[in-house]
């Protein structure tokens, strides 16, 4: 009888550790990555930057702001941080986006603290990554002009410098009213985004704003092939930049 009590405790003990690496594994999978000491004195510490330096105008939660003193674009969307590596948040931080009001903070933050604000930032990400083609895009620009007046010019401008919310960005949900669509020819933009990264917001677009996803069988208004999209990028790429 004691022999059969310990080993039902052994098989207890044994099947608690193996859901508990199941839930961990699981939790892993989500995870863009490993959270452990040295991401949570990153986390903590981007926190602190992004509260002095970027709260107000993109809101405490990264919810962004609705006002004309605090227009900030929300940053906590899934769409968004699910095809936007580190990379890309860090680099919008050091060049800045000066067609939307946003100052360039590489000449006030090291490198070690835009590392920190981007680990903050990309942290509210909680759906997994999806694919960003890496390397250039190919396609045939002219081509892609022709799309690019047909389906973007409304909210991003005939010269991708961006709309406001009156002309474009801003009719999709009434609480994202005071966002408009971004500029394109931004040079902060030009310099952060990669091909990879304008590709994917055309294939999945941005659920939460009126940015539609686009590739066929994605089940967007507008449905593209893969180069059509590629003839999109290519000719975004040929915009000359718009300050």
């Amino acid at each position: 009888m004691k022999y059969q009590k310990k080993w039902g405790v052994v098989v207890f003990s044994l099947c608690c550790a193996i859901m508990l690496l199941g839930v961990q594994a699981w939790a892993g999978g989500i995870q863009t990555f490993a959270r452990d000491t040295s991401w949570n004195d990153s986390y903590s510490k981007g926190m602190a930057l992004y509260k002095d330096n970027c709260a107000a105008c993109h809101g405490e939660n990264g919810e962004g702001g609705a006002s004309e003193d605090a227009s900030g674009l929300p940053l906590n969307l899934q769409s968004f941080l699910t095809i936007a590596p580190k990379d890309f948040i860090a680099k919008t931080i050091v060049y800045g986006r000066a067609s939307r009001g946003m100052p360039s903070f590489g000449g006030d933050l090291s490198a070690k603290q835009v590392d920190q604000l981007a680990t903050y930032v990309k942290g509210w990400q909680t759906q997994p990554s999806k694919e960003v083609e890496a390397g250039a895009v190919v396609g045939d620009p002219f081509e892609g002009e022709k799309w690019f007046a047909g389906l973007c010019v409304g909210c991003h401008g005939s010269r991708g410098e961006g709309g406001s919310s009156e002309t474009g960005g801003g009719q999709l949900l009434e609480s994202f009213a005071a966002f408009s669509a971004p500029s394109l020819a931004d040079p902060g933009f030009k310099k952060a985004a990669s091909d990879g990264f304008i590709k994917a917001s055309l294939i999945y677009g941005r659920i939460g704003t009126p940015m539609s996803s686009y590739l066929k069988g994605q089940q967007g208004q507008v449905e593209l092939s893969e180069k059509d999209i590629n003839d999109i990028v290519s000719y975004i790429r040929t915009m000359p930049t718009v300050e």
